[in-house]
């Protein structure tokens, strides 16, 4: 082949003498396209959105923010004692209690063990197990119903209300 017969061809990048060669090189070429894509993508999406330049400028705009977080507290010692105390052996006497065993740290109840009856819930609990959540959590750890009185409403509230329950 001399080269008045390549030039009459269309060259040596002719779509001809190709054929399957520049259809590999597009689509490995889209691959790379691609795979670039999402590396960048997720790059992007889970690093950390402040750098260390900006953390320190934004310090003091971001603890501000979390002041003005609300969070709850629990009750007071107190409220705590006013809450009923009742031997498991008494408790099992009566008809509505059901519990054999502390939701909590999950041991069978003994007949000497001490516990906590939330008003309102009728849940029981050993004190030492409830006494610590209820200082920091105003609610019951099963139902999340408030064990005193308030004008917010709780999740089981809403179903039926705690005037509706005997008291």
């Amino acid at each position: 082949m001399n080269s008045t017969d390549v030039a009459a061809s269309g060259g040596m990048f002719s779509s001809s003498s190709m054929g399957g060669f520049s259809y590999g090189i597009g689509v490995s070429i889209g691959i790379i396209l691609l795979i670039t894509t999402i590396t960048l993508t997720s790059y992007f999406c889970t690093r950390n959105p402040f750098s260390e330049a900006e953390a320190q400028e934004g310090h003091t705009e971001l603890s501000d923010q979390q002041h003005s977080i609300t969070i709850e507290e629990g009750f007071d010692e107190a409220t705590l004692r006013s809450f009923p105390k009742v031997l498991y052996s008494q408790a099992k006497l009566r008809k509505d209690t059901t519990a054999s065993c502390c939701s909590i740290c999950l041991a069978d109840y003994k007949g000497t063990d001490m516990l906590r009856l939330l008003p309102y819930c009728g849940h029981l609990f050993h004190v030492k197990c409830v006494d610590p959540w209820l200082r920091l959590h105003p609610t019951c750890p099963v139902c999340r119903n408030s064990p005193a009185p308030t004008p917010l409403t709780t999740p089981l509230a809403e179903v039926a209300p705690l005037s509706s329950r005997p008291g």
